[in-house]
């Protein structure tokens, strides 16, 4: 489970918190979609759940264990996270970039991992790249490169950060299709997203934020069908 308390942001001394006061609980094996308009905080949200970001005032707790500066990297083990920008090493291959933190960790031999990679690799489509690099990728076989890097750690919670956002409408649908296949797995999932009908079909809640607020945390179909709050209701009538 994770547990959030009092989360505070700031930016560049801006008296205007990116997030502001955040409290929720997020179950295992939850499929969270976190929606809103750009600038409202989602990203920086995302980050600061597996402490890649530092909050100004606030807690993160992990199955009970308060997130720290000293634990952090411990705990990001067990939070693998997709971003929006693939972020492979682009002098690494795909299967060095897969096998890497398996290895360094120590979670899986060489060999293991080499093996692990190929599975993956063969479920997200791209067994034929393994010897390729990112530079002669596609952004849609970019980002199932990150995913395979992902599953390759076995995390217990999945962050996706707008996954689709950088990619061409053609490729959206193939990793949507994969996200959904991963779900089945059973594993905690966070994913930030502007595809509305996905989230709405994937999600067991629906946290839209706004100007770093948490607006309505909540079932897809209190989020999409209640029409009780204004400002969700005016952003679901321009992307809908």
């Amino acid at each position: 489970m994770i547990k959030v308390e009092h989360i505070y942001k700031y930016f560049n001394d801006n008296k205007i918190p990116v997030l502001n006061n955040i409290n929720l609980e997020i179950k295992d094996s939850e499929i969270i979609s976190i929606i809103g308009p750009s600038g409202s905080g989602k990203s920086t949200f995302l980050r600061i759940l597996n402490h890649l970001i530092s909050p100004d005032s606030g807690n993160v707790y992990y199955n009970g264990q308060l997130i720290t500066d000293k634990n952090a990297q411990q705990i990001r083990t067990k939070m693998g996270m997709v971003f929006q920008h693939f972020e492979l090493f682009a002098h690494k291959s795909v299967l060095d970039n897969i096998i890497l933190a398996p290895v360094m960790h120590k979670f899986l031999t060489k060999q293991d991992a080499i093996a692990k990679a190929k599975y993956l690799l063969k479920m997200v489509g791209l067994e034929h790249k393994i010897n390729a690099y990112p530079n002669t990728l596609s952004g849609g076989e970019k980002q199932r490169v990150a995913i395979a890097r992902m599953l390759a750690m076995n995390p217990e919670v999945m962050l996706f950060d707008e996954p689709t956002s950088a990619l061409d409408p053609e490729m959206v649908k193939d990793i949507l299709n994969i996200i959904q296949d991963i779900a089945k797995l059973g594993k905690t999932i966070i994913i930030v997203t502007h595809e509305m009908n996905f989230a709405k079909s994937i999600s067991n809640r629906i946290l839209f934020m706004d100007y770093g607020n948490v607006i309505k945390f909540a079932t897809p179909d209190e989020i999409f069908n209640q029409k009780d709050n204004d400002r969700i209701n005016n952003f679901l009538d321009k992307v809908l």
